[in-house]
């Protein structure tokens, strides 16, 4: 079993550290089965580093009986003043709560089936960016950090059989990439207009992105690459933007304005380039 992160949060998160501490399965018809100490031991994870298809180990080669799992659950050290998850910003480490992370854990409910004399690459996607939050008014921990961080977390567990990949290139033909620039991508479910994350739509029906995923440009450089990964086989519209996007309904420029059109196959990865033209003159 793997993690993966499908995006970074919008804020100055330098990283977000998550320990680890066990697995739980949930056998259709029998009690749920701790695992605990994922190898090769307690993990502490920093999510920042698995994006862009890159994955962690969180379990390899762990026997389980054959049958249909109706659930599985993260098990997230997350004790309060106890230096086990936390989020780094501008260098401070700052206290991450996990509501019932320790307890509960974090649950997908997406089951699976493991077959008998057989095995099962799974892998949970993580959405980084509508999983962390910074709540106004949440206290911190003592120190320098005075903002408090929660963690509810957006995940998706696949199977590795049967998904594959949009990968590709964002080039800016101005040579330069605009400062106020967030180079993201985002990725629709099905042939549609692209349109923002907005908690409430405006306009219905509502379109949301399946999954949003940063676009990897070098300091200095004028070009760049992402990978979406992880994705049922099925038609999706893929668009670019540069423009930050909350919860409110706000007006986001996209490119093209329509979206691409893009199939996804089991394992392959299917190429969408973008090249972000000059601006206008005012």
């Amino acid at each position: 079993m793997k993690l993966s992160i499908t995006d970074a949060p919008v804020d100055d998160a330098d990283a977000v550290w998550i320990q680890f501490s066990g697995v739980a399965f949930k056998r259709e018809g029998a009690a749920a089965e701790l695992i605990a100490n994922p190898a090769p031991a307690i993990r502490r994870i920093n999510l920042l580093d698995y994006q862009q298809g890159r994955v962690a180990v969180l379990l390899d080669s762990i026997p389980l009986e054959a049958g249909r799992y109706e659930w599985v659950r993260l098990m997230v050290d997350n004790e309060p003043n106890v230096r086990d998850s936390f989020v780094v910003v501008n260098g401070q480490e700052c206290e991450l709560r996990v509501p019932s992370g320790s307890e509960s854990g974090l649950k997908l409910m997406r089951g699976f089936t493991l077959p008998a004399a057989g095995s099962a690459a799974l892998t949970i996607d993580f959405d980084l960016r509508q999983s962390l939050h910074a709540p106004p008014g949440q206290q911190g921990n003592a120190g320098a950090c005075t903002q408090g961080y929660l963690l509810r977390p957006t995940l998706r567990l696949v199977d590795d059989a049967n998904v594959g990949a949009i990968a590709g290139s964002v080039t800016f033909d101005a040579g330069t990439v605009p400062l106020a620039c967030l180079p993201k991508v985002y990725v629709y479910q099905g042939a549609v207009v692209p349109d923002d994350m907005e908690d409430t739509a405006a306009v219905l029906p509502d379109v949301d992105p399946y999954v949003v995923a940063s676009v990897n440009i070098p300091a200095g450089g004028v070009s760049g690459t992402y990978r979406v990964g992880f994705l049922p086989a099925a038609s999706y519209t893929a668009a670019f933007t540069c423009s930050d996007d909350t919860t409110a309904d706000e007006a986001v420029t996209f490119l093209p304005v329509a979206g691409q059109a893009v199939t996804v196959q089991n394992n392959l990865i299917s190429t969408v380039n973008f090249a972000v033209p000059v601006p206008p003159a005012p």
